[in-house]
């Protein structure tokens, strides 16, 4: 039978609800359902992808001065072991809105800079906190938080690349000793030539060379068709860049026009004319202080100053394609055509293609500059190999009921959607339980026998044809009794502007009713509404529930069922694509978060109307209301505090004529 919708819920919640809420955000979600209810608004997550972080999380300090191997690189051979050794993801940490060497987040009153990692409690086994004791006495430094907290996450490693190191000119040695440095091993990359690049590779360093069409034309295919990285430091570079095919149009101009001025006369071949003082100019500038690669502390061109090629110019006919960005700049032309220490970009300005990226400087070990200046030009090369690694990473999915009773069973299924096939598959669980097969693609998963509600990692780790390896994983909440509803299935589905949800269970015991949450993150959850559940049954049931309001973007559902006695349980999220070219929708912001006096929200409409900018307190209390004029197109909304806020968290909501919300959490600082 179908069941009616009760319109207001009532929110009663025992311990493992709250065992639920492992990322600690009780205070601010009661803050959304008060407003929810109020408003009948949405959350919307903002521009910088936030994420919490549960207490008992391992941060690692990357905004130590001054940097050294220890505290600067030792952290990339912490993260290669978690992810290749350990199945541990590392949360990389950034701030979307930070100036060069800002801020990423503050915890426990350390400021945390640098881009930041984190290792979650949730992984963090005896066995990994003792690994993370090692890479200590190597010398990286870290702290395990005291409370839960929010940060801007990048994205989340769970895959190291396949690398190859240059042999060609000899001097392979120059990049292995930066893996060294950071105490990675040297299995993490190969030797080998261009011409041994197969569609297994990921990513092809060059740290020395002299390129020419014929010993170099493979990396063509290998950043077009494979869509596979370059990473190229000193006169190979311009060189590089100067190949071209002489039967054919091609050329290897990866990040310019029409080719880089030559390191010297005659060196780069016919297309390239001009050549380049060897020193570059200063003064030095540094940009794009939010993008992985730029993530390292201080200077890092000084350690450029040595070897045949120091900085990169275009030809005086062609400029920097417009997608190459430009980290590190001279004090010599002007953009497009800029002097430059460190470039990087998708290749042929196309973000279709592979990325390439170019550094100055023979030896980033042994050049100019301090020793931190040499540590942070070596950390920007592993930032691009991380980032590469985020790209090139077999794509896995997995799902699974992650709300389980002791001893109950359930069918978990992975999907991979890139890679070389075919694929192997390995099924683990941190805690216990077991699989009915745990190398297929999908399998039946038994939870332990728990006598208090726990929670339990699984994950599965998928290795290709080529030995590229990815893992997802799942956190699952095992309660000690068994679940009162037996869910078959739980599905979403947008049409119309609104999305349909439905759900069937098979069994039901002391079932009052159920509860459909929404959030635009799948972390941080509003109730919306109620349905009443069967009480006592043992035939299946259907229910439905419609959201009239679900805005334009991705959004998460999540079911749960509350029993007579009050206790809650979660039984499934589901996940509903956005719609795309929809108006309106917030583009930017808020920026800054925290603010001090002033932020703005950028938000695109399709049409002129009026909307109101809300702010509330902690408690639910409206704070300040403004009302604004949208017009057709692009609009930045400008909130400044007259009131004269105190410091702390608030809620934005943002309310268009068109009944579209947006919402969001603001910190005044």
């Amino acid at each position: 039978m179908r069941n009616s919708v009760r319109l207001e819920p009532r929110q009663r919640i025992k311990f493992n609800y709250i065992l639920v809420g492992v990322y600690s955000f009780a205070l601010l979600s009661g803050i959304f359902a008060i407003v929810m209810h109020t408003l009948k608004m949405e959350e919307s997550k903002a521009s910088t992808a936030m994420e919490n972080i549960s207490s008992g999380s391992y941060i690692i300090n990357m905004g130590i001065t001054p940097q050294t191997i220890a505290n600067g690189l030792k952290p990339y051979g912490l993260i290669y072991d978690m992810v290749k050794n350990h199945n541990v993801p590392v949360k990389w940490a950034i701030s979307e809105t930070k100036s060069k060497d800002g801020v990423d987040f503050t915890h426990n009153s350390v400021s945390y800079r640098g881009g930041t990692f984190i290792i979650q409690k949730e992984f963090i086994t005896p066995s990994i906190a003792a690994r993370i004791a090692f890479w200590e006495t190597q010398g990286v430094t870290g702290q395990y938080s005291v409370s839960a907290f929010a940060v801007p996450v990048a994205f989340t490693i769970t895959a190291m690349p396949i690398v190859m190191i240059d042999s060609l000119s000899g001097n392979q040695d120059i990049l292995k000793t930066y893996y060294t440095n950071a105490g990675i091993p040297n299995d993490a990359y190969t030797i080998g030539t261009p011409a041994q690049l197969t569609a297994c590779f990921d990513v092809w360093s060059n740290p020395h060379g002299d390129p020419t069409w014929p010993t170099h034309s493979y990396l063509y295919d290998f950043v077009t068709v494979q869509k596979s990285w370059i990473w190229a430091q000193c006169h190979s570079v311009s060189m590089m860049e100067g190949c071209k095919n002489p039967s054919g149009p091609q050329q290897l101009n990866f990040l310019t026009s029409n080719g880089l001025k030559c390191w010297g006369s005659n060196k780069c071949g016919p297309a390239i004319t001009e050549t380049h003082v060897k020193s570059p100019a200063s003064p030095y500038s540094y940009f794009y202080p939010n993008d992985p690669v730029m993530q390292f502390m201080g200077n890092a061109h000084n350690a450029s100053l040595g070897g045949s090629e120091q900085w990169f110019q275009p030809m005086s006919t062609g400029q920097w394609s417009g997608t190459a960005r430009r980290g590190i700049t001279t004090g010599t032309g002007t953009t497009p055509k800029e002097g430059t220490v460190l470039v990087y970009g998708p290749a042929f300005n196309n973000p279709a293609n592979g990325w390439a990226m170019y550094q100055g400087g023979h030896d980033l070990n042994t050049g100019g500059g301090s020793a931190s200046d040499r540590v942070s030009a070596q950390r920007a090369y592993f930032n691009y190999i991380l980032q590469a690694g985020n790209a090139k990473k077999v794509n896995v999915t997995a799902n699974m009921n992650t709300y389980l009773s002791t001893g109950q069973s359930t069918s978990a299924l992975s999907v991979t959607t890139s890679g070389t096939p075919p694929y192997t598959y390995q099924w683990s669980s941190q805690n216990g339980g077991s699989f009915q097969d745990p190398t297929a693609a999908t399998t039946m998963y038994t939870a332990p026998v728990v006598t208090s509600d726990t929670i339990h990692v699984v994950r599965v780790r998928v290795t290709d044809q080529c030995g590229r390896t990815n893992f997802h994983y799942l956190i699952v909440y095992i309660t000690s009794s068994p679940l009162p509803v037996d869910l078959l299935s739980f599905n979403a589905q947008r049409k119309n502007g609104k999305v349909f949800i439905d759900w069937t269970s098979a069994t039901e015991i002391n079932n009052d009713y159920y509860t459909i949450a929404k959030s635009f993150d799948g972390e941080q959850f509003v109730n919306i509404g109620t349905v009443i559940g069967q009480g006592n049954s043992s035939v299946s049931t259907d229910y439905t529930f419609t959201d009239h309001y679900p805005g334009n973007g991705l959004v998460y559902y999540r079911l749960s069922q509350t029993d007579y006695d009050g206790s809650t349980e979660m039984l499934r999220t589901a996940r509903v694509a956005g719609e795309k070219n929809k108006t309106p929708e917030i583009t930017r912001g808020p920026v800054p978060n925290p603010f001090k006096d002033s932020f703005s929200v950028e938000i695109r409409s399709d049409k002129d109307q009026p909307a109101n900018l809300s702010i509330f307190s902690t408690d639910g209390k409206l704070c300040v209301k403004k009302s604004y004029f949208l017009k057709g197109g692009h609009n930045r909304i400008s909130f400044v505090d007259e009131q004269l806020l105190e410091e702390g968290i608030y809620l934005w909501v943002l309310k268009t004529k068109d009944e579209q919300y947006y919402t969001g959490k603001i910190i005044k600082d």
